[in-house]
């Protein structure tokens, strides 16, 4: 059934005006690249043949269709830069107070004030670019290592905003904690779905736990880069990426010559559980690489049964392409928006089978938003 996302638009603008929509007040509205919106490009995806390793399955998604995302910065390459920092509470540094809107930012509603939070941190954006956030970044350094909790367009100077966490290092609440950095790393699939999804912090503990039992790579503070870069994590989740990093890129140059891809759609254990799908091959190529780590990890931390007879496991059936197309596509379901003009626009859409969250980024009307981010995953 095909949505009209027109229609969503116009439910975005009226839940724009809620009090509820205006936590953050941004200091103006950004610039967008040429684009189209999600319905658009959801039209223009054709999903190839999937390579398969051991119990992982990763199909390839290209698009007729390419935006200009050059405007954005990723946080990896914000933290790397120094222009974007991010802080726990309470620690925003002099020159974030001086420089502040004291009409926008009264001194008694100073959104970094009190002590450290678990779930919240401070981020700056002093670039001159949009600022993209993905649900499941890793962030390492303060008190404990967090992962982002929803994806999110930041503009270019902002006020230090209020930034939604989800702790993955249960062991370590240090006595110091100062600024973060990018652990060049996203949370698999299951942790990443704890977080923006069901947004229970003891269901990442969990989730972290179980990818640690799973891979034999106990960390002392139960933090998840350290299970991820134990040395039996990384002998095992290396192996198989690099392995499909080789087929994929085979892959893609004898079926689409020379176009890129813009996501994948992720099957394990012989069934479709994830996509990561952007609007540009330039912002997918930037994620690609903690991606597919995220999707190996998540294949391993789900175990048993190989897509390799040799070896004398279990062989799971791999769904067709037009099961991935159909995985990818449909769309029935509850809708929610969450707005913030001049920055983004999130959808989701919930069924008892599958979530969808859709990232766009706004300009000044609200009726033309720029995909970013398209993310869907099974319920289960």
């Amino acid at each position: 059934m095909k949505k009209d996302w027109g229609l969503y638009a116009v439910l975005a603008l009226l839940l724009a005006v809620t009090p509820l929509m205006a936590r953050v007040i941004f200091p103006r509205p950004m610039p967008l690249p040429k684009g189209t919106g999600v319905g658009e490009f959801r039209q223009s995806w054709r999903v190839l043949e999937p390579i398969t390793r051991r119990n992982l399955s990763i199909y390839p998604v290209i698009s007729t269709l390419a935006a200009d995302t050059s405007a954005f910065i990723t946080l990896d390459e914000g933290l790397a830069a120094g222009s974007v920092r991010i802080l726990e509470r309470g620690q925003v540094e002099s020159a974030l107070y001086r420089r502040r809107n004291p009409e926008r930012w009264p001194r008694q509603q100073e959104p970094w004030g009190g002590g450290a939070s678990v779930n919240e941190l401070m981020l700056v954006n002093d670039s001159s670019r949009p600022l993209i956030l993905l649900a499941g970044e890793v962030v390492s350094g303060g008190k404990q290592n967090r992962i982002i909790g929803a994806d999110l367009v930041v503009p270019p100077k902002s006020e230090p905003l209020p930034l939604t966490v989800f702790c993955v290092e249960h062991g370590r609440w240090s006595a110091g904690g100062g600024t973060f950095g990018s652990a060049q790393a996203m949370a698999h699939p299951e942790i990443r779905k704890q977080a923006q999804v069901d947004k229970s912090q003891q269901g990442v503990w969990e989730s972290v736990e179980r990818a640690a039992s799973g891979l034999a790579a106990a960390s002392p503070t139960q933090d998840y880069a350290g299970v991820l870069n134990s040395p039996a994590a990384k002998r095992r989740v290396e192996e198989v990426a690099a392995s499909i990093e080789g087929e994929y890129e085979r892959e893609l140059r004898d079926q689409i010559r020379g176009r890129g891809a813009v996501g994948v759609v992720v099957a394990i254990n012989g069934q479709l559980v994830w996509s990561d799908v952007f609007s540009s091959a330039e912002l997918f190529r930037k994620y690609w690489p903690k991606l597919l780590r995220s999707y190996v990890m998540e294949a391993e931390s789900r175990g048993r049964g190989f897509a390799e007879p040799a070896q004398g496991r279990k062989m799971f059936g791999v769904p067709g392409v037009k099961q991935a197309e159909t995985f990818l596509l449909e769309d029935r379901g509850r809708v929610d928006i969450k707005m913030e003009p001049g920055a983004y626009r999130r959808t989701e859409i919930s069924s008892g089978d599958y979530q969808i969250v859709a990232l766009e980024a706004m300009g000044k009307s609200e009726d033309s938003g720029l995909l970013i981010h398209y993310n869907k995953m099974e319920q289960g």
